[in-house]
């Protein structure tokens, strides 16, 4: 009797201990993840103090083409395009450096000023960064409120800053679909130019907008999707889609 008690004793001892290791990692993974967003948030402040003049961060970093800003939101951040290495700021952030929340960046097929539809992917940070705050357009008070969005695009050649603003027409959750499949998939048609193609997009993303809002673009308006992951479904992808105003 007494071995046995000595054995449930040590077996206690034991899981405590190892629940007292997976606590402590879980802490310091934490403590690590928090200090990453917090280091992020704060090289990124720095950057908007001058980002209405972007040829400085140019200068810093030629991948650069532009800054999105979302009224209403926390998304304020340089967007990056990198088109030989597509997802290359998926975690990296302006200085090329390892960061969890990476930077935002364009689609490779999406070209500054030869295409109709640009995507912007950004990540959906649990600490409420990158393009969470997409997801607050759940909300149709919340768009009519926040109908637009702007995009300062950068040209090299010029170095001019060019304030583009946009009216979301569509707010919408989808997913990620098989490579295979027929179903309508907003993120196939970064770099498109015809115009059947245009009122295809235009046609899908109404479809599955989460609400109305009357606006339908015409072929020849400049068109901005920001995409972000979401949990509704599994590969599940939240987006919403402007077009240009102004």
């Amino acid at each position: 009797m007494s071995c046995d008690i000595r054995r449930s004793a040590l077996l206690t001892w034991i899981r405590i201990v190892i629940c007292m290791i997976v606590f402590c990692g879980s802490a310091a993974y934490l403590l690590l993840y928090g200090q990453d967003k917090i280091n992020a948030e704060k090289e990124f402040n720095q950057m908007r103090k001058s980002a209405r003049d972007l040829s400085g961060l140019y200068a810093q970093n030629s991948d650069l083409v532009g800054w999105i800003r979302v009224d209403g939101t926390r998304i304020d951040y340089p967007v990056m395009q990198t088109p030989d290495d597509p997802e290359y700021y998926l975690h990296r952030d302006f200085n090329k450096e390892y960061s969890d929340s990476g930077t935002p960046f364009l689609d490779a097929n999406s070209r500054i000023g030869g295409t109709w539809n640009w995507i912007i992917y950004g990540h959906n940070m649990k600490f409420g960064t990158m393009f969470h705050d997409l997801q607050k357009y759940d909300s149709k008070e919340f768009w009519d409120a926040h109908k637009t969005f702007s995009v300062d695009v950068y040209d090299p050649e010029t170095g001019i800053t060019d304030p583009e603003v946009y009216e979301i027409f569509a707010v919408c959750r989808s997913r990620i679909r098989a490579g295979n499949s027929d179903a309508f998939s907003y993120y196939r048609y970064a770099g498109c130019t015809d115009e059947d193609t245009f009122h295809e997009y235009v046609a899908g993303v109404r479809s599955e907008s989460i609400y109305e809002t009357d606006i339908i673009p015409q072929y020849g308006e400049q068109l901005v999707t920001l995409s972000t992951c979401a949990y509704h479904a599994s590969e599940g992808r939240f987006y919403v889609v402007g077009r240009r105003i102004l």
